[in-house]
C-alpha cells in the first residue's frame, strides 16, 4: 500500500508516494488524482502553502514534482506539478508521489459519514483497523486500548493488536459505567476505547513503523466530570480540528469513573484508583501502537480539563507512568479544598483506611453487602449502572502503594518528583466558580448567607456563616468594599470559590515546580475570553447581547466560566454549530489552537513563526507580534499568559486574595 501524507491544514489534498510512476493505482478513501481542472488560483495558494509546508517538514525536497491527473484516458503524455502549481511534462515512468484530492465531507458534532467511499485499512501491529475521513482528517473510533478488566481490578494495555485480524474503528465504543451514560448513549463497564484523530497515515506494506521525521506529536486528552462521569466522544471536545489545524495526533479515551472506577475495599487487593490504571494503560497503549497512526511515542502530551486536569496531576506523580508521557496540560483542575475556614491543598490522596470507612463503608451500606462474607461478590449482583447510581458514588483519589505513593504531588523537590523530564503548563478560567451558582442574590443577602445557600453546596466551601467570616475579614480581605450591592456580593462569592479551589493552588504549585525544578518546564495561562458550552452555562457566563452582536459581545463584561475553554481548545465552536460572535471568535480559536499544538511539538507553547508564515495563519502571526512571547515561569518574577483577543504576559493573578485565603504562592514549600 502506498504512503499517505495529510498536507497540513489543507482538507482537499494529499500526496502518495506512488511505485513507477503508475497511475492506474487503486486510491480509497475518498482520494483521487488531482485534475488540472482543479488549478484554479485560490487552490494553488493553499496547495502552495501545503506543499511548502511538507519542505519545511523535510518530508519533501524543495524541488520536489508531484504526479497530477492526465488531461483524458487517451492521452499519452504524463504530467506534474510543482509546489507553485507550474506544470511540467513528465516521463511517464518516473517514480514521485502522486498529488491527490479528496471529496470526502465535513463533519460536525451532528453528522458524520462513515460509510465505505471513505474507509481506509490502516495496519496496528498485526491488525487491519478500517476507519475512515472526513474533509479534515482520518478517524478511528472505539479502538480497544485494554481489555475488560474484572470489576475493582487495574487494566493493562492490550496485547490484541499482535493477533492477525479486523478490526472495525468507524464508530465510538461505550462510554464507562456513569449515572447519565446509560439514559443518554448507553454506558457499560467494557468501556476502555481510544478514538484517534490523525493528519498522517504512514507507509504499512510491511507493517514496520514510518521514519521518525514523519511522526507527528500525540495529545491524548482525559475529559472532566468529577470522576464520576464523562465521555471521551464529547462533541465539544473532539479532536478533529485540533488535529487538522495543530498538524498534530490527537486521542481520547474512556476511563473507568465513580465507584466501579475508584472504590477501595482496603482488603489488600481491590485498592481502588482502578480510573487511574486506565489512564496508565491508556498511555502504554499509545506508546506502543500510536505510531501505526502517524504519531511519535516520544512526544506524548497529557492533558485533560476538570477531573481530567486532576487525573493529569495525579498521573504526574505515578512512577509506572513515568517515561510514558514527555508534557502534560492541567485545564482548570480543582487545586484547592477550602474546609473550616482554610484552604487545603486538593488533591491530598487518602488513606486507604481512613477513604474506607468515610466512602467505601456508606456504599456497602446502600449496596447492602456491609456484612457479606464476600463482598465482591455481593456488589457483584448489582449491575455497573446500579452500583455508581447509589446516593454515594465513590470518586476519591488514594495512596493505594501501586500507582500512587505519596499523598500529593511533589512540587517543592525535583529529587522526589517523577516528572522532572516533563513540560508542564497549568490554566484556569478567570471565573471559574460562577457556572456552579445557581442564583444571583437579592438585595439584602450578606456574603455570609449567600455562601451557605449558593457557594458552600458546590464546592464544599464551609457550611456556616461563621467559618465565612472567618475567611472574609471585613478589615483585611480584599473586595469587601463593594458588599453593599448584589453585584459587590456576587463578584466576591465567584472570586473566592474560584481562587479557593481553582486559582491559588494552581498558582502555587507552577510557582513552586519551577523554582524547585520538579519539571522540565512550567508555563500558566488565564483565560479571559471564553465561549460556555450550551448545556453547561448560566445567564452570566454568556457576553451581553448588543444590536451590534446580538450572539453576546465578548468585550463586555461576563463570567469566563468552567469548561468555557473546552470548545476553543478543541476549535469546535463553528463545528457544533455556535455563531461567532464577534468576527474573532474563529481567529481565537486558531491562536489557542497553535499554542497548545506548539506546546506539544517541542514543550513550549510559543509557535514557530516560520511554520505559521508558510502555512498562512496570518491572525496568529499578528497577535504574536502584538503581545510578545510566551514566558515560561520565572519564580522570581512569576508571569502568565492572559488569553484573550490582544493579551500577552501579566503578573500572577490574585496574589492578595490567596494570601488571605491562607494559599499564598508559598504555601506548598
Amino acid at each position: 500500500m502506498a504512503y499517505v501524507q495529510r498536507l497540513g491544514a489543507l482538507a482537499a489534498a494529499a500526496a502518495l508516494l506512488a511505485p513507477y510512476g503508475t497511475q492506474a493505482l487503486f486510491i480509497g478513501g475518498g482520494l483521487t488524482i488531482l485534475s488540472r481542472n482543479s488549478l484554479d488560483a485560490d487552490f494553488k495558494a493553499a496547495l502552495n502553502a501545503s506543499l511548502s509546508y511538507q519542505t519545511y517538514l523535510g518530508l519533501a525536497p524543495e524541488d520536489q514534482i508531484y504526479w497530477i491527473a492526465k488531461s483524458s484516458d487517451d492521452d499519452d503524455s504524463c504530467r506534474g506539478i510543482d509546489a507553485a502549481g507550474r506544470e511540467y511534462d513528465l516521463d511517464c515512468l518516473n517514480e514521485v508521489p502522486i498529488l491527490c484530492t479528496q471529496s470526502a465531507p465535513v463533519s460536525t458534532s451532528k453528522f458524520a459519514d462513515n460509510a465505505r467511499a471513505w474507509q481506509v485499512t490502516q495496519y496496528v501491529g498485526n491488525k487491519r483497523v478500517t476507519g475512515y475521513r472526513d474533509y479534515h482528517t482520518w478517524k478511528f473510533r472505539g479502538l480497544r486500548y485494554a481489555d475488560m478488566p474484572a470489576r475493582f481490578g487495574y487494566s493493562a494495555a492490550t496485547a490484541k493488536f499482535e493477533d492477525e485480524g479486523e478490526v472495525d474503528a468507524t464508530n465510538a465504543g461505550a462510554d464507562c459505567s456513569q449515572p447519565i451514560g446509560e439514559v443518554k448513549n448507553g454506558s457499560s463497564e467494557d468501556c476502555l476505547f481510544a478514538n484517534v484523530w490523525t493528519t498522517h497515515l504512514p507507509r504499512m506494506g510491511d507493517k514496520d513503523h514510518p521514519k521518525k521525521p514523519e511522526l507527528k506529536p500525540v495529545m491524548l486528552y482525559l475529559y472532566g466530570g468529577g470522576l464520576t462521569s464523562g465521555s471521551g466522544k464529547n462533541p465539544n471536545t473532539d479532536g478533529t480540528n485540533l488535529a487538522s489545524r495543530g498538524d498534530v495526533v490527537v486521542v481520547s479515551v474512556n476511563y473507568r469513573v465513580g465507584s466501579i472506577g475508584f472504590l477501595n475495599l482496603n482488603d489488600g487487593i481491590h485498592r481502588g484508583n482502578y480510573g487511574i490504571s486506565d489512564m496508565v494503560s491508556a498511555l502504554e497503549w499509545v506508546n506502543k501502537y500510536i505510531a501505526y497512526f502517524g504519531g511519535d511515542p516520544d512526544r506524548v502530551t497529557l492533558f485533560g480539563e476538570s477531573a481530567g486536569a486532576l487525573g493529569t496531576h495525579v498521573v504526574l506523580g505515578v512512577p509506572k507512568a513515568k517515561g510514558l508521557f514527555h508534557r502534560a496540560i492541567m485545564q482548570s483542575g480543582p487545586d484547592g479544598y477550602p474546609s473550616n475556614g482554610k484552604i487545603l491543598q486538593y488533591p491530598y490522596y487518602d488513606s486507604l483506611k481512613h477513604n474506607y470507612a468515610t466512602t467505601t463503608k456508606t456504599v456497602l451500606r446502600e449496596a447492602g453487602c456491609t456484612n457479606a462474607t464476600d463482598v465482591v461478590a455481593c456488589l457483584g449482583k448489582l449491575s455497573g449502572f446500579d452500583l455508581v447510581n447509589l446516593t454515594t458514588n465513590a470518586n476519591g483519589i488514594v495512596v493505594d502503594g501501586i500507582y500512587l505513593t505519596y499523598h500529593e504531588l511533589v512540587v517543592n523537590s525535583s529529587s522526589a518528583s517523577v516528572a522532572t523530564n516533563v513540560s508542564v503548563m497549568v490554566g484556569f478560567n478567570r471565573d471559574e466558580a460562577g457556572v456552579n451558582i445557581d442564583n444571583y442574590p437579592s438585595n439584602t443577602t450578606t456574603l455570609a448567607e449567600y455562601f451557605n445557600t449558593e457557594v458552600g453546596n458546590h464546592f464544599s466551601m464551609p457550611s456556616n456563616a461563621s467559618s465565612i467570616l472567618r475567611l472574609v475579614n471585613s478589615t483585611s480581605f480584599p473586595g469587601t468594599a463593594a458588599l453593599s450591592t448584589p453585584a459587590g456580593v456576587f463578584d466576591l462569592a465567584v472570586r473566592i470559590a474560584t481562587d479557593a479551589v481553582f486559582t491559588c493552588f494552581g498558582l502555587a504549585k507552577a510557582y513552586s515546580g519551577a523554582k524547585h525544578s520538579a519539571f522540565k518546564s512550567t508555563y500558566v495561562y488565564q483565560f479571559n475570553r471564553t465561549y460556555q458550552t450550551s448545556g453547561y452555562t448560566r445567564p452570566w457566563c454568556i457576553p451581553p447581547k448588543t444590536a451590534a452582536r446580538p450572539n453576546g459581545d465578548p468585550d463586555g463584561e461576563y463570567k469566563k466560566c468552567h469548561a468555557g475553554e473546552q470548545m476553543v481548545v478543541f476549535g469546535t465552536e463553528r463545528r457544533g454549530g455556535a455563531p461567532d460572535r464577534d468576527g474573532l471568535d474563529v481567529p481565537f480559536m486558531g491562536l489557542v489552537v497553535d499554542y497548545w499544538a506548539a506546546f506539544a511539538r517541542t514543550g513550549e507553547p510559543d509557535p514557530d513563526r516560520e511554520a505559521l508564515k508558510i502555512r498562512g495563519h496570518w491572525s496568529t502571526l499578528k497577535q504574536l507580534e502584538k503581545t510578545g512571547k510566551w514566558e515560561k515561569v520565572d519564580p522570581r518574577n512569576p508571569t502568565l499568559r492572559l488569553l484573550q483577543w490582544n493579551g500577552g504576559q501579566v503578573p500572577f493573578v490574585d496574589g492578595d486574595i490567596c494570601k488571605a485565603l491562607g494559599a499564598g504562592l508559598d504555601v506548598l514549600e
